[in-house]
């Protein structure tokens, strides 16, 4: 909003300055006369002609003519000119419901098309109100002003657009969309103004709104790129990643080139592969838990850890009789291993809860192994599309420290998972495979390097440096280590 408000400020400044222009001779001529004609008019309704519709509009018309005069002097003296010859025109429609009054409350316009003047300077008076409270920072008042404008120009789209604008600056997004909704419903096209609405929407959680009127925006002005982002941001927000996916397929399909799009799509596809992380963890868990034959590997295991040392408290009991000289020192070790069985007979013991456990869970393993292995295919579906982009968006702009970075970041987020599942491996296992599994993490982890080396020369930020700091460590490239600074 701040370019918006600038081209705002720059509007309104120019309109205040055309008041300057005003001879100051003339103004002061005409001071004498308005003051007098207000002066006349209040009296007036003091009197019996108060009954008469004609004697409010004529004090409607003083403080009118008050309002619009570019005299600071009297405008101060009267700060509420505009709304005094508001209620005083109300005043004498009430009084009869055929007087002129009715054409200073609505700007009409004549045969012609032309606003009629009554109306014209009723607009006119809050709307130089407004504007002159918007220059000196009185955005509340500024609003109020520009409201009753844009009530008495029903079909104004400047007054909708300021109120919009400076709605938003009073902190007041109540006011502004009812500004710039009618700055819409009345024709208006300016695509900040769409923006800000859209904005708005967004921040009231109305995401069909939002979306909506951007996509309006967008058909307005098919080539503003500021609308396809913000798009593209909100669909994102709003958590519709398919959404966002769905529209810039359609986009780089048509043969859009902009790298940043193409970019954009590979990110959507890696962050939708993130989505299936929690999935796959929680079918692994599952997994893990209904491994009935690994658990039952175990108790047995614990099992006959507690019959040795069954054993070995027999032994040394036997030693006690048959050899009274080392009776203590046996005896002592009979305590010891004593400990040792009371402690294995606990794991035991934890070992048949979880057996327990899981046998009352009855974990269908066979079909959480299914959901498992559909979770992966799916994310590593959404993997290769977002490698496909990267690539494709590294073509278009090989320089670009975004793309590089990005692939580089995917080559490594692959990496660190591979070896958590070596750091997870028991020893036997890893004595079958761990190290394959650990020369394909090692291997992703050298597809990553290239890519955030090219990044790091293009920009030398700090995420980028880490990750090549935690690169060279781990593949043990000390030279290029001590090159980086460390």
């Amino acid at each position: 909003m701040r370019k918006l408000t600038l081209a705002l400020f720059a509007i309104l400044m120019t309109a205040g300055a055309t008041f300057a222009q005003v001879d100051k001779l003339m103004l002061e001529a005409n001071r004498k006369t308005l003051t007098d004609a207000r002066k006349k008019a209040d009296e007036a309704i003091m009197k019996k002609d108060s009954a008469k519709a004609k004697t409010w509009v004529t004090r409607g018309e003083a403080y009118l003519d008050i309002a619009n005069s570019r005299d600071s002097v009297l405008t101060k003296a009267e700060p509420t000119a505009a709304y005094k010859a508001l209620s005083s025109f109300k005043k004498a429609l009430a009084i009869d419901p055929a007087s002129t009054a009715k054409k200073y409350l609505t700007m009409v316009t004549d045969k012609d098309g032309k606003p009629e003047i009554e109306g014209q300077k009723m607009y006119a008076a809050f709307m130089d109100a407004g504007i002159g409270k918007y220059q000196t920072k009185d955005f509340g008042g500024a609003l109020k002003d520009l409201q009753m404008a844009m009530e008495v120009a029903p079909k104004d789209t400047t007054a909708a657009m300021y109120t919009g604008v400076i709605g938003q600056m009073a902190k007041n997004d109540a006011a502004a969309k009812v500004g710039y909704e009618k700055f819409l419903d009345l024709g208006g096209k300016d695509p900040g103004m769409i923006y800000a609405l859209a904005q708005i929407y967004k921040a009231e959680a109305k995401e069909d709104k939002a979306i909506a009127t951007l996509e309006k925006g967008i058909a307005l002005h098919p080539n503003n790129k500021d609308l396809k982002a913000e798009k593209i941001n909100m669909l994102l927000s709003f958590k519709k990643i398919d959404a966002a996916i769905k529209e810039l397929e359609a986009s780089v399909a048509s043969g859009s080139k902009v790298p940043q799009e193409v970019l954009n799509l590979g990110i959507l596809y890696e962050n939708k592969a993130n989505e299936f992380e929690p999935e796959i963890r929680e079918s692994k868990e599952q997994l893990s838990k209904g491994n009935v034959d690994g658990l039952n590997k175990k108790i047995q295991a614990q099992k006959e850890k507690i019959s040795a040392f069954d054993d070995e408290i027999k032994r040394l009991s036997d030693k006690v009789k048959k050899e009274p000289k080392t009776a203590a020192a046996s005896k002592r070790q009979i305590g010891e291993v004593s400990q040792m069985k009371d402690e294995a007979n606990a794991v035991l013991t934890q070992l048949n809860a979880e057996s327990a456990q899981q046998a009352a869970s009855a974990v269908n393993t066979v079909e959480v192994a299914k959901k498992l292995e559909a979770a992966k295919a799916k994310q590593d579906a959404a993997r290769g599309q977002a490698l496909k982009y990267y690539k494709q968006a590294l073509d278009l702009d090989p320089n670009n420290y975004d793309i590089n970075f990005n692939l580089g970041v995917m080559s490594f987020n692959e990496a660190v998972i591979i070896k958590k599942e070596v750091d997870s491996m028991d020893m036997n296992t890893y004595k079958t495979k761990g190290k394959a599994v650990e020369e394909l993490a090692t291997e992703k982890f050298k597809q990553a390097l290239p890519f955030f080396e090219k990044a790091y020369s293009i920009k030398q930020e700090d995420d980028c440096k880490n990750n090549l700091r935690s690169l060279y460590q781990i593949l043990k490239m000390e030279d290029k280590l001590k090159a980086l600074g460390e």
